[in-house]
């Protein structure tokens, strides 16, 4: 005797951009990895399909295991699930953004779950040029230019920094160039994009202060000859909660 299909129903993913037909199949399979980590409960959710309109995941949900996809999702729009779904939340939400889409998570009965932003949590009005004092520090790796002031280049890390500061500050900064680091002080212009980014458009360096170049075994070694006089005590752990709790 044939076994009855276990009953189901249907959760949906509405993607508002492509279509079944022009969605790319790699950007398709993004969607629905993020889309199965939301719903969880993997041996009970399965491939519906895909609807026409924009693109529209269907994902078949056994019956006994609605109440868990449901309770999981409410979790998700609450921000109370676990880092793993909404990280899943949040690539979903990005990839939508960059599909210059929005999208939402509808339940069996055709309610609204969850609803992903995308492209709309961009539209913010921009604002500024706004002026506002600052810092910036690095090691100066390019000074010059025929202007006053003249653009001077930092380097902290991986990220560098194009300041300004009139001709006599920046002969200071360059006794420190490729050798030390500095940190300059001034004033900058800085803007608000539309995607809520704040970006400098100008800096104007009024200050300079030399930052020691910190080496890190000679500061272990400064560290370890401090005296503390755990080595010497019988019960260090006992010590340490009468230093957090007093004696008892």
């Amino acid at each position: 005797m044939p076994r009855k299909p276990k009953q189901s129903v249907e959760f949906r993913l509405t993607i508002g951009a492509f279509t079944p037909s022009t969605i790319p199949m790699h950007r398709l399979a993004e969607y629905m990895a993020d889309f199965a980590v939301l719903l969880g409960n993997e041996q009970s959710v399965h491939p519906g399909g895909l609807e026409e309109g924009s693109t529209i995941l269907v994902a078949k949900v056994e019956w006994e295991a609605e109440p868990k996809v449901r309770e999981r999702l409410y979790a998700v729009r609450s921000r109370s699930a676990n880092d793993h779904a909404m990280q899943a939340a949040a690539r979903l939400d990005d990839r939508l953004a960059q599909d210059n889409a929005k999208g939402v998570i509808a339940d069996p009965a055709g309610a609204k779950v969850i609803e992903f932003p995308g492209r709309d949590r961009f539209q913010m009005p921009a604002f500024g040029p706004i002026q506002q004092a600052g810092s910036f520090q690095g090691i100066p790796i390019k000074i010059g230019g025929e202007n006053d002031p003249v653009p001077v280049h930092l380097e902290d890390g991986k990220v560098k920094y194009i300041v300004h500061a009139r001709r006599s500050l920046a002969k200071e900064i360059a006794k420190h160039l490729f050798t030390g680091v500095v940190r300059v002080e001034g004033e900058g212009s800085w803007i608000r994009t539309a995607g809520g980014v704040w970006e400098m458009k100008s800096f104007l360096a009024q200050s300079l202060r030399v930052i020691e170049d910190a080496d890190i075994r000679k500061n272990i070694g400064e560290l370890r000859s401090i005296g503390s006089g755990w080595k010497q005590a019988k019960d260090p752990l006992k010590q340490l909660e009468r230093l957090r709790h007093g004696a008892k």
